[in-house]
């Protein structure tokens, strides 16, 4: 499976660059000095900051999922090699959307906002190619608690983290790891904001995970 790059920035690069060829035909026939380093400074800064942004929307890009591994810039990495490869969320607060990990190592070799495949399509390909080396972290957490939103409630990256954490050991199966995060959901430092979680929700939610990890 070869998944394409999504270019979602090319048409706002080409946007910017016209704008700061637009700056200088302006700084060209200005009327003084003042206006002319003006439209001069702002079509260099246009300009630099759009060819950047086209730079990075047509670097080479390269990623494939088949029998023999997994296929980036950097080459295939062999299924040999691996020892898992984890399609997982970012740790809240981060919204940077799904990626995936290659273990050992730990390595992002892939953001799923960056190409146009579906997650579930390259869940699949992965699932048919690397079997038991992958490991869908997203799926196995299962669907969020879907709680409400409130003035001054309970800071939603601090519960989201909270939740992910005490979801993974759960998952984990180790002792020691569901120890620590019962200890932690005893002692969570819930901080209250404009508008956040109800709090009343989050506290009960809480609890049964603070039971579930006890059993």
């Amino acid at each position: 499976m070869e998944l394409q790059r999504r270019r979602r920035s090319l048409g706002l690069a080409l946007l910017i660059v016209v704008f700061g060829l637009v700056g200088l035909v302006c700084a060209w026939g200005a009327a003084n000095v003042g206006s002319t380093v003006f439209y001069a400074v702002c079509a260099a800064l246009a300009l630099a900051l759009g060819a950047v942004l086209v730079r990075d929307e047509l670097r080479p890009f390269q990623f494939a999922i088949s029998e023999q591994g997994v296929t980036t810039r950097d080459g295939l990495v062999e299924w040999a090699a691996i020892e898992q490869v984890v399609l997982d969320e970012p740790t809240p607060p981060a919204t940077s959307g799904p990626h995936l990990v290659l273990q050992p190592g730990d390595r992002v070799v892939l953001k799923l906002d960056d190409v146009r495949q579906s997650q579930d399509e390259i869940a699949e390909a992965l699932q048919r190619y690397a079997g038991g080396r992958f490991d869908n972290r997203i799926a196995r957490r299962g669907d969020r608690a879907d709680f409400s939103f409130v003035l001054r409630g309970y800071d939603q990256g601090h519960v989201d983290n909270l939740l992910r954490r005490a979801t993974d050991a759960l998952l984990s199966g180790d002792p020691a790891q569901r120890a620590q995060v019962r200890a932690d959901l005893e002692h969570a430092d819930l901080v209250p904001v404009l508008r956040g979680y109800d709090r009343a929700q989050v506290e009960a939610h809480l609890r049964k995970l603070h039971a579930r990890l006890g059993d």
